[in-house]
């Protein structure tokens, strides 16, 4: 089987569940696992954004999609010439990669006859399944039940959590301020937390910082999808221009941390239980200055 993978996730399933070496394409974002990079790359964005300060990132997405476009180019000739059997995509964000509908469009128009997966999980329970249904798609669905078995495992919340849960503010976007939505909540439940903000299963949500303010978090998690941790801590630099930013309970103690969004919280994938035990590790001493991998804590103001 020939597969080309669309999604950072769905590259990191189908190599967990043992396709990896059926992989011949994958999106210009799919860089882990280390195998995966230097294959074809089938995808670009439509606009550059490398470099923007959020604010413009936000404006220049924001104007493509309410114009009809789309965020995200698809190589046509490249992926006729490989004439993939499997194409992986999804149907849960445009901002995030390549849309559902532009895919099936293009294998339609181009006659690839090659089936198209779309994964849409909104929650823990749906990334697990989504791992099923890549080992399904690929003849390997014994490994995919294994995987998503020990992954669900993992996802588990622990047998005790503390009597009184400390209030947690995610956000996945910093200007304008999004609250994550989707599995991140459950992950930080998962932790030992509370989170002040997202709806688990819902989409991200803009928010006000007059919102934000009012939820009086005592953790802040900064994750925003797309960013490396140091791109992270660079931009939460800006945020201390916000005085609403700088009257958080949070803020003030120095329970403020950056994290690796791509590898932990925005790719729906395996990794989002390794983000998990890092909550775990941030919730039980948010002011501490013990190392947590892919993680920095901000000092207070």
């Amino acid at each position: 089987m020939r597969i080309a993978s669309l999604l950072p996730s769905a590259t990191e399933i189908a190599f967990a569940v043992g396709a990896g070496d059926e992989v011949v394409a994958v999106s210009h974002e799919c860089d882990y696992p280390a195998a995966a990079r230097g294959l074809p790359i089938l995808t670009g964005p439509a606009v550059e954004t490398h470099g923007l300060p959020q604010a413009e990132i936000d404006a220049a997405i924001s104007g493509l999609l309410a114009a009809g476009g789309s965020t995200y180019t698809i190589d046509v000739p490249r992926l006729r010439e490989l004439r993939p059997d499997l194409v992986i995509t999804q149907a849960l964000c445009d901002v995030c990669a390549v849309s559902e509908g532009q895919v099936h469009r293009v294998v339609h128009e181009e006659q690839l006859g090659a089936r198209v997966l779309t994964l849409t999980p909104l929650d823990l329970e749906g990334v697990a399944r989504s791992v099923e249904e890549v080992g399904e798609a690929t003849g390997r669905a014994t490994e995919g039940a294994r995987v998503a078995a020990a992954l669900r495992e993992r996802l588990a919340a622990p047998a005790a959590l503390p009597a009184t849960l400390p209030r947690v503010l995610a956000l996945e976007w910093l200007d304008p301020p999004f609250a994550a939505g989707h599995w991140v909540p459950e992950q930080i439940a998962r932790a030992g937390g509370e989170d002040v903000l997202g709806r688990p299963g819902q989409k991200s949500e803009r928010v006000t910082w007059e919102t934000i303010a009012a939820t009086a978090p005592e953790v802040a998690l900064l994750l925003p999808c797309g960013l490396s941790l140091d791109e992270v801590v660079r931009e939460a630099a800006a945020l201390a221009g916000h005085p609403a930013w700088r009257s958080l309970p949070a803020v003030a103690a120095g329970a403020v941390w950056a994290l690796d969004a791509d590898a932990w919280f925005s790719r729906p994938g395996p990794r989002l239980a390794d983000g998990i035990e890092a909550l775990r590790a941030i919730l039980a001493d948010p002011t501490g200055d013990h190392p947590v991998p892919g993680a920095r804590r901000l000092p207070a103001p």
